[in-house]
C-alpha cells in the first residue's frame, strides 16, 4: 500500500496490467482473466491510514498515523486470501504487520508438573491467555501508540479440545469472543492462527490434544523415559539445554503423528479409530474444531 496522501487505481487491477496499457485504446479488448478486480474508471482514494482524535482540557489534537487501516471500509470489505496473498476489496495485495500474541498461549493457565502434567492433561484452561480480559484494553492501547494495527493472535486445538474428542470448551471460546471484540476499538484486526510446534505439549512441544497421542496407541508417560519425545520446558520449567525443541520433530511420538495424520491412509492403513482410518479421524477431528471456532467467532469485526 502507498504512504502517500492519496492513490490513484489504474482501471484494471491484474497481473496483466502491463500489457492492457501497452495496448491501443481503439483496440478490442481483451477478456479479463478470472478472479481479476476491474474498476470501471480510476478512483482516487485516501491513505488508509487512521487518524487518532484525542480531546484534553477543551483542545482537540488529530494525530495521524502510519500504520494501516485494515478495517472493512477502509479495504472494501476486508481481507481474503487469494492464491498465496492477502488481497483486500480493491485488488491489492495486503502485507500486514503487527504482533504476536503471543507465546503464552501456547501452554494453559494451570498448568501441572511432575506426574499431574499427565495426570491432569484434560482438566486444563487456556482462559485467560495470554491475558486476563481485564488486562487487555492495557495491552491493545499500548499496541496502538506504538503504531500497530494488526495481532497474530494464538489459539491451539488443546485449549478447544482438551477433555476429549468432540468436548469444546465453551469458556474459552466465549473468552476468545470478549477480547477480539476489543480489537475494533483500538483501531485493530486479528488473524486467528491455530498453532503447533512438535505435534503437542505432550511430545515436546504444543498444539494437539493429548487424546489425539492416546488415539494411536501411545502410553503418554512412557514417552519421555523411552526418548520418543523430549519434553524439559514443557512437563516442568527447568530447561536444560535451550534450542533443542526442534529436535522434537524428528523424535518417534512427533513424526508418528505427523505421519498418521498426512499420510496415515498410505503408511498405516490398517489402523483404524472408533471405525474410521486414523488419517481420516485425525482431521475430521481437526477441521471440526476450525469449524466450532469460526462459527464463535466469524460474526466480529475483528
Amino acid at each position: 500500500m502507498t504512504s502517500d496522501n492519496a492513490a490513484t487505481l489504474p482501471s484494471v487491477v491484474n497481473i496483466d496490467a502491463k500489457k492492457s496499457k501497452s495496448k491501443s485504446q481503439s483496440a478490442t479488448p481483451t477478456p479479463t482473466p478470472k478472479g481479476s478486480v476491474i474498476l470501471k474508471k480510476a478512483t482516487t482514494l485516501m491513505n488508509p491510514a487512521k487518524e487518532s482524535t484525542t480531546t484534553n482540557n477543551n483542545t482537540t489534537t488529530t494525530t495521524g498515523s502510519y500504520a494501516h487501516d485494515w478495517s472493512k471500509e477502509a479495504t472494501n470489505g476486508g481481507l481474503y486470501l487469494h492464491g498465496r496473498h492477502f488481497v483486500d476489496g480493491f485488488g491489492r495485495v495486503c502485507l500486514p504487520r503487527g504482533a504476536n500474541l503471543s507465546g503464552s498461549c501456547k501452554s494453559p493457565v494451570n498448568e501441572n508438573t511432575g506426574a499431574a502434567f499427565w495426570s491432569q492433561r484434560r482438566e486444563v484452561t487456556f482462559v485467560g491467555r495470554p491475558f486476563p480480559l481485564k488486562d487487555a484494553p492495557e495491552h491493545f492501547a499500548r499496541l496502538r501508540r506504538w503504531g500497530l494495527t494488526f495481532v497474530r493472535f494464538l489459539i491451539t486445538w488443546e485449549a478447544i479440545e482438551h477433555k476429549g474428542p468432540g468436548q469444546y470448551d465453551q469458556a474459552y471460546l466465549q473468552y476468545l469472543q470478549q477480547i477480539l471484540s476489543l480489537l475494533p476499538q483500538y483501531g485493530m484486526v486479528a488473524m486467528v492462527s491455530m498453532h503447533q510446534d512438535v505435534w503437542s505439549r505432550f511430545s515436546g512441544g504444543s498444539g494437539a490434544p493429548a487424546w489425539t497421542l492416546e488415539a494411536v496407541g501411545f502410553d503418554l508417560e512412557k514417552l519421555e523415559v523411552t526418548g520418543a519425545a523430549w519434553l524439559d520446558g514443557v512437563r516442568n520449567k527447568e530447561l536444560k539445554e535451550r534450542g533443542i525443541w526442534p529436535t522434537g520433530y524428528q523424535k518417534l511420538a512427533a513424526a508418528t503423528m505427523s505421519t498418521c495424520f498426512w499420510g496415515g491412509d498410505t503408511f498405516t492403513p490398517k489402523l483404524m479409530v472408533e471405525g474410521e482410518p486414523i488419517q481420516q479421524y485425525l482431521q475430521g477431528r481437526f477441521l471440526k474444531c476450525w469449524q466450532v471456532v469460526a462459527n464463535a467467532l466469524g460474526g466480529l469485526e475483528a
